[in-house]
């Protein structure tokens, strides 16, 4: 039981790890200033990829989280 509580844990602090970097992409903008000249669709393509990240790629990240933080939750009852 001990164990599924500590893979709960590292399940949660590794998803909030990779929320945290698509979330927070603000520096590309500093390390790459072209991606500030590009449009996409007519809009400047940083509003597009902060929107993609963090919207598009991070929905299946979190649905894969709550399935595989349910059968740890299974575990632990």
């Amino acid at each position: 039981m001990r164990s599924a509580y500590r893979k709960e844990c590292w399940l949660a602090l590794t998803a909030f790890v990779v929320a945290a970097f698509l979330t927070h992409i603000y520096p590309l903008y500093f390390w790459f200033p072209k991606l500030t000249e590009i449009e996409m669709f007519g809009f400047p393509a940083h509003y597009f990829l902060t929107l993609f990240l963090g919207w598009v790629v991070l929905m299946p990240l979190y649905a894969l989280y709550i399935r595989v933080s349910e059968k740890i939750d299974q575990e632990i009852v």
